[in-house]
């Protein structure tokens, strides 16, 4: 009997016409920005900051930008 392989649980390759990384919902977006912030690398030119919703493709993404102050 042969074994499947389990679909991997990271960030679905969906399309999004942004063309960033789409993750299906908010916690593992965030599991992958702890992930990403806790392994940093010094020089790295750009860190990201937050998760965010997208319009387009009602996924999450991360982005580097800080939220505005109101």
């Amino acid at each position: 009997m042969s074994r499947r392989r389990a679909r991997p649980r990271g960030p679905r390759r969906a399309s999004c016409p942004s063309g960033k990384v789409r993750f299906r919902d908010r916690i593992a977006a965030t599991l992958a920005l702890a992930t990403i912030q806790h392994d940093d690398r010094p020089g790295r030119p750009k860190v990201e900051a937050r998760v965010y919703r997208c319009p387009s493709c009602a996924g999450w993404h991360l982005t580097s930008s800080r939220p505005l102050r109101r």
